[in-house]
């Protein structure tokens, strides 16, 4: 809690004095986000909410059994119903942030135990069919990472090792497990380490930009070269402390890294702040510089000011506010992500709008506020409809399966796609999608031996002069086995 108070206040201090000259006023009716395939997933992603202050929780010494680190910070340990409760008040998308440096061995190895209880949650996360951001969260200090010439050396190597073993742990994920290089990083412990003057940038601020460049582009190149669905997964990059304004990611000295694959980098921003005109500011200058171009942006972490705003005491003024930023920040293309670290009382501070204890919306009035706010908007492809993919041929196909249930099977059809010479099907399992077959000639396959009064869903591919088409979450088919 001492943490995330220091933190937004810092964040809000930014808000007010940092001068954001690329935030031109963009009026609602001149409003238009570019439309490629990485935006129109950032728009799917509609409304997201922070399992804040679990797996994040770092340095505490107080700690004998490691998987005690969930509950260290916020209290409670995270369920299944949680997660359901999360997915039932309307939100589209879940980050669980993690820290590792507590859970390593000399040799920078992640604990089982730990990468196991996480990937648990994760799985939680997907069968819900919620999006899921993970990332490294609390590890900014110096012996793991820092970002600063001085420590690039070790920096690099702690976050290639981190990235390493979590893309290996989750190559087989779908698209819909998104991850995010590095949490909030600067130069912890200095003058700067939430706020400089863009005006006058120190030379160390100077170099911990350029080493932030570095080593975003390390995080981006090892998962893309860990193999499996990581090859073209979607990754998130911020820049300096995660700042949305000249400070971080629209910085001159920022760079989005290289990439293997277009159109699968998103901009990282973190905003606090109850200001309207702060808000519309920043999520200008973003427009401006990203989503009006065709980078998506997503604010990973958003709440209140915690500096004496009470959401328990300030109900109607937390709906205005975040009503405002999220509808404002969908019309410019962007996601938001609310920051709940599980705490609030009466006359108290904090952020907090599903009580982690007991799965219960305590916020009822505010969340739907920010969830319908953040609705998708319907964001399409340039490159393709919503229910299309590209060959490699360059034809465009409908690969939408229909849905035939019996008590225990499921048969599936789907129109032929020209040039196919197989198709594969693929079933969500365990919270990700795994290929049952990739023999089928014909248009239809019986997915057999299921559970009665169960629901199922499905992806249907084809493959088409030596290539299989792409899947996307617009093409899933969702059917229930009829009760016995």
């Amino acid at each position: 809690m001492k943490n995330f108070i220091r933190k937004t206040l810092a964040f809000l201090t930014a808000a007010v004095l940092a001068v954001t000259a690329a935030a031109v006023p963009v009026s609602a009716e001149n409003v238009k986000p570019a439309e490629n395939e990485a935006m129109a997933f950032v728009d799917s992603m509609g409304a997201g909410w922070n399992l804040g202050n679990a797996f994040d929780a770092a340095n505490c010494s107080w700690i004998k059994n490691e998987l005690d680190y969930e509950t260290a910070w916020c209290g409670a340990k995270t369920t299944k119903e949680l997660i359901k409760a999360v997915k039932n008040a309307g939100f589209n998308t879940i980050r669980v942030p993690v820290s590792y440096h507590d859970h390593i061995d000399k040799d920078l190895n992640i604990s089982e135990a730990w990468m196991a209880r996480v990937k648990e949650v994760i799985d939680w996360c997907l069968a819900e069919d919620l999006y899921v951001i993970t990332n490294v969260h609390h590890d900014v200090m110096k012996g793991y990472y820092y970002p600063s010439s001085a420590e690039y050396k070790t920096s690099s190597k702690f976050m290639k090792k981190m990235w390493q073993q979590i893309s290996a742990e989750f190559k087989d994920y779908g698209e819909k497990l998104i991850f995010e290089t590095i949490n909030e990083p600067r130069l912890v412990g200095t003058n700067s380490e939430w706020w400089y003057n863009v005006n006058g940038m120190p030379d160390e601020v100077a170099d911990s930009l350029d080493c932030i460049n570095k080593l975003n582009q390390d995080c981006v190149d090892t998962i893309r070269a860990a193999g499996g669905k990581n090859s073209d997964r979607y990754i998130i990059v911020g820049g300096y402390a995660t700042n949305g304004e000249q400070m971080g990611i629209l910085s001159t000295r920022f760079k989005m890294p290289t990439d293997k694959v277009k159109n699968r980098l998103i901009g990282d921003v973190h905003f606090y702040g109850i200001g309207e005109r702060a808000g519309h500011n920043t999520l200008d200058g973003l427009y401006n510089a990203f989503t009006s171009k065709g980078i998506p942006i997503v604010i990973t972490e958003y709440g209140l000011n915690a500096d004496g705003y009470k959401y328990l005491d300030n109900t109607d003024a937390a709906v205005k506010r975040m009503s405002d930023f999220g509808s404002y920040a969908r019309e410019r293309g962007m996601s938001v992500v609310f920051w709940d670290n599980n705490y609030i009382k009466k006359g108290e501070k904090g952020h907090k709008l599903i009580d982690r204890a007991t799965a219960k919306v305590i916020c009822p009035e505010i969340t739907k506020a920010f969830t319908t706010a953040n609705k998708p908007a319907g964001l399409k492809s340039s490159s393709s409809s919503s229910t299309a993919s590209t060959t490699a041929s360059g034809k465009t196909v409908s690969i939408k399966a229909k849905a035939s249930v019996g008590k225990t099977s499921i048969k599936l059809s789907w129109d032929k796609v020209d040039g196919a010479a197989k198709y594969a099907v693929y079933m969500l399992k365990d919270g990700k999608y795994k290929c049952i077959t990739s023999k089928v000639t014909a248009n239809s396959y019986t997915v057999k031996s299921l559970k009665s009064g169960t629901k199922y869903k499905f992806y249907v591919r084809a493959y088409v002069d030596g290539k299989w088409t792409k899947a996307s979450q617009s093409k899933i088919t969702t059917a229930t086995t009829k009760k016995k």
